[in-house]
């Protein structure tokens, strides 16, 4: 039987590993109808004894997980995937997820490759472009060197195929517990997140976090087609918000910090004051994607230089989607006005 007080007032018991969270909802019965778990954790050295140990201290046998949902193919939320399929857990996650979550830590540097095209049309001088590159492939670098200060240690990203593919609104239960899969494409394409209904509780990964906004990325559906990030995730926030969840437990930050429909207003506002300083920038005339990401981050950003980039990026897709900016293209390059703006 789980330890009731180390369950919250939803019955969710939450795990830290490192700078994330995974999240057990035990049926009432769980050594005879399971655990559903929400997200795999990452995988650091120590990580799975940290998890095991955190589940066994409530009273919950790590064997009694039947079922991990993954919300997306981000190695610090599916890292320890194929260690539960080894358990014998039916590991689960979105149709649309499925090619990147077989690419493991290979995702970043498969990513890398076609930034590269998109740096130089956004106007990027070559050794900036050449540092950014750098940059995100050292990052990529899961297995071997790389900075330790958020992790415990550097994660592992191991390959694999979900046991199921889920479709939105399918529903995965435990016992009573029920906890349906709800499609947020946005942060990454197969992007999704978990409603338990009878709680109010929105497990929501990275899709949204109390007080930040998390980075829209640059992902590539093929080599030829670009996910429009941006866009896709202020949809996907302006449907969760119509869902009735009350309660957050976010991938990153503290569980239930704010209610569900606080941090939905707070963030879609941040990205609409965003968005209008964006359109501020580009007041004085057409100006390059890389010029426009030095007016609107200053200083100007140093380590952090495609992560800026994408944010930047994805504002221009959002004005372009809603048709508030026009592209032009002289020579090669590619620059943004303001719609209705003489050239």
């Amino acid at each position: 039987m789980p330890d009731a007080a180390m369950l919250d007032d939803c019955r969710v018991l939450p795990i830290s590993l490192g700078a994330n969270w995974v999240y057990a909802l035990p049926a009432a019965e769980p050594a005879r109808d399971g655990i559903l778990l929400v997200d795999a954790g990452p995988d650091y050295d120590g990580a799975w004894a940290a998890l095991t140990a955190q589940l066994e201290a409530a009273g919950l046998a790590p064997a009694d997980v039947r079922t991990v949902v993954v919300t997306h193919a981000h190695i610090d939320h599916c890292g320890l995937a194929r260690r539960w399929q080894e358990m014998g857990a039916e590991v689960v996650g979105g149709a649309a997820e499925v090619e990147r979550f077989a690419l493991g830590d290979r995702v970043v540097r498969y990513q890398v490759d076609l930034i590269d095209g998109l740096l130089r049309e956004a106007g990027f001088p070559d050794e900036r472009r050449e540092e950014a590159l750098r940059r995100r492939r050292v990052a990529g670098r899961s297995k071997q060197d790389a900075a330790r200060d958020r992790w415990p240690a550097v994660l592992r990203g191991t390959p694999f195929t979900p046991d199921r593919a889920l479709e939105d609104g399918e529903v995965l239960t435990a016992g009573e517990r029920q906890l349906r899969f709800v499609a947020a494409p946005g942060h990454t394409p197969g992007n999704a997140v978990c409603l338990e209904e009878a709680s109010g509780s929105l497990f929501s990964g990275d899709q949204l976090l109390p007080r930040i906004t998390p980075n829209p990325g640059i992902h590539f559906l093929r080599p030829d087609e670009r996910f429009r990030g941006l866009p896709a995730y202020t949809k996907s926030l302006e449907r969760i918000a119509t869902l009735g969840a009350e309660h957050l437990y976010p991938g990153h930050g503290e569980p239930r910090q704010l209610p569900v429909g606080r941090a939905i207003r707070w963030t879609l506002a941040r990205h609409t004051q965003r968005r209008e300083r964006l359109l501020r920038c580009l007041r004085d005339g057409p100006l390059t994607p890389y010029e426009l990401l030095l007016r609107f981050f200053r200083p100007r950003p140093g380590a952090r230089l495609l992560p800026a980039f994408a944010e930047v990026q994805g504002h221009i897709d959002v004005l372009l989607e809603r048709r508030e900016v026009v592209e032009e293209r002289a020579g090669g390059a590619l620059r943004l006005r303001p719609a209705g703006a003489t050239a």
